[in-house]
């Protein structure tokens, strides 16, 4: 549940051999990185279907070489699956678009999840249950993307965001995706 900001400028010099981006302590994993404006609000979302909405200005600069600060916290056995980004100027209009291991998506208003200072539980994003797994990916939405979604049969279907309906945040959403018995979301994208 870390994330961490580090100045543009520290990344001037990559060449062939790379650049350390972050200090990783074992058991933790990267699993994204965005550029932001500045002042864009954060969204990590997690497997068990919680989420948390903070402002970038609570993350203070660090080095590329450091581990950086709690985004949010976890409960035992969960993990950070996404980390969505929504700038200044499209946070009164932006959705919040979720996928889960067996197919089910939904769009959400931004403004459902309030914002919070970071560090906490964060709120309920996805009703987690086993027919709709667990929550796979959370992207912000403006409207007219393209979704990708891709099993582990090595299924993969192309629509558009317009296609999945908006739901509240503690909803289960809808169908998105037809999948074969023992198959499962392994990634969605726009």
């Amino acid at each position: 549940g870390l994330i961490k900001r580090t100045a543009i400028r520290e990344y001037s010099n990559i060449n062939v051999s790379g650049l350390i981006a972050i200090n990783l302590v074992d058991g933790d994993e990267l699993v994204a990185v965005r550029t932001t404006d500045g002042e864009a609000d954060i969204i990590l979302a997690t497997h068990e279907g919680q989420a948390i909405r903070f402002n970038e200005a609570d993350v203070r600069d660090t080095g590329r070489a450091t581990q950086g600060v709690i985004g949010i916290r976890l409960r035992e056995d969960d993990y950070v699956v996404s980390l969505a980004v929504v700038a200044e100027k499209d946070k009164d209009h932006a959705k919040l678009l979720a996928v889960s291991e067996r197919g089910f998506g939904k769009k959400t208003e931004l403004a459902e999840y309030p914002l919070q200072g970071r560090g906490g539980l964060g709120v309920i994003t996805l009703r987690v249950t086993e027919r709709v797994g667990n929550l796979v990916s959370l992207y912000p939405v403006l409207g007219g993307e393209e979704l990708f979604v891709l099993s582990e049969g090595g299924v993969l279907i192309r629509t558009n965001e317009d296609q999945v309906s908006t739901y509240g945040r503690s909803s289960q959403g809808v169908t998105i995706m037809r999948l074969d018995e023992g198959d499962r979301v392994v990634s969605a994208n726009v």
